[in-house]
């Protein structure tokens, strides 16, 4: 205890340090480290600035191993640890974050784990790349640049529509929410398998008002929303070209609730935009209050609600008539029509009437995004 606070005495950097979630993983990943994997504790730092070892920032690394040359006598980083707090999402953004450090430091290994989550790479010589390994060797096997690769798995196969409909609660709580009634989790889970498994891609080529450069397939990904939410979890990712902008475009499935009812979880449809500064959500499609299945036909429509940040909401009547002026094809009176599939098949991306409703739902994330641009420059003047 030190002024009424509980501390770890931290081996490493031999004093008390206050006990915190983050610091709670860096602990036990320093205990690992000396204990599992014997390395010897002058070889590792704890909260050592990058640029002792020459590295243009005022950034941390969490943990470092180093290794020790004889011939230069010198130290240099032989892996770089990363540990976030349990519960804290982990994803492409910080995978590549963790990569691009060992990388600047010339690494061979590095971590990345929340306590839960644990991902290891080692950097490939001969394919020029980090790739993902099973566990750190020992110590003595790391400085002879041993590792075993993680061995390929095979995914499950995809539901058949007979199972879809047998099962509709197959992506319930972590994906779609449980008070979704199982005529509208039907269509969600076919469109979702339909983006996850990558056996179909999204052609390349020219839309009417964007062009597909690359189909990236399914990503890790964590996006805000115009509320101050978060959102964590697998996005169907498509990078494209609009009005002379490369930008990423990711669509994918949530649990959805509202302010007004904590206690009901809806399902939503999530596109989703990368910007410089902010990544976010464009548009978050509630399938319960916005999709309709009649028969065997599956409609998507949205309402036209739109949040613009701090200012709060859109005007319905004035993204309508900033829609019509570029992408007049979706509006349908007084909602926006994203497209029809018929519910007797597997929906896969390279189908036109699939295409179609792809095509509505990311031109109109990117024509919502302009409108907000226009309400935000417009306020500001």
């Amino acid at each position: 205890m030190r002024n009424g606070k509980q501390c770890y005495l931290d081996p490493i950097r031999e004093k008390l340090i206050q006990i915190t979630p983050e610091e709670t993983i860096r602990q036990q990943v320093v205990s690992y480290l000396l204990d599992e994997l014997d390395i010897p504790h002058t070889m590792i730092r704890v909260e050592e600035r990058l640029s002792q070892y020459g590295v243009n920032t005022k950034d941390r690394a969490d943990i470092i191993v180093n290794r020790y040359s004889e011939e230069e006598q010198a130290y240099y980083p032989l892996a770089i640890i990363e540990c976030k707090a349990p519960g804290v999402f982990i994803g492409e953004k910080q995978e590549n974050q963790i990569v691009s450090y060992a990388n600047r430091l010339g690494c061979d290994y590095c971590m990345l784990t929340n306590g839960s989550y644990t991902f290891l790479f080692y950097y490939d010589s001969e394919a020029g790349h980090y790739v993902e390994i099973a566990e750190f060797p020992k110590y003595l096997q790391m400085l002879k640049k041993e590792y075993q690769e993680i061995p390929q798995t095979v995914p499950r196969p995809r539901l058949t529509l007979k199972e879809i409909y047998e099962h509709p609660d197959a992506y319930l709580e972590a994906d779609m929410g449980e008070s979704t009634p199982n005529k509208l989790l039907t269509p969600s889970v076919n469109l979702w398998e339909c983006l996850l498994y990558p056996d179909h891609r999204l052609p390349v080529k020219q839309y009417k008002i964007f062009k597909l450069i690359e189909d990236y397939g399914v990503r890790l990904l964590s996006y805000g929303n115009a509320s101050g939410g978060q959102f964590y979890g697998a996005y169907r990712s498509f990078l494209i070209e609009y009005n002379g902008n490369a930008e990423f475009v990711s669509i994918g499935f949530s649990p959805y609730v509202t302010w007004s009812n904590q206690n009901v979880r809806k399902t939503a449809i999530n596109v989703a935009i990368d910007k410089e500064e902010t990544s976010h959500h464009s548009l978050q499609l509630s399938v319960d209050d916005n999709v309709t299945v009649v028969g065997n036909e599956v409609t998507f429509y949205h309402s036209g609600r739109i949040g613009v940040g701090k200012i709060g909401s859109g005007k319905i009547d004035e993204l309508r008539q900033f829609v019509s002026e570029k992408y007049p094809g979706i509006i349908d009176g007084k909602r926006f029509n994203l497209g029809t599939l018929l519910c007797d098949h597997l929906w896969n991306l390279d189908e036109p009437d699939v295409m179609a409703v792809i095509e509505n739902f990311i031109s109109y994330a990117l024509i919502r995004d302009e409108y907000r641009e226009r309400v935000k420059e417009e306020k500001s003047k």
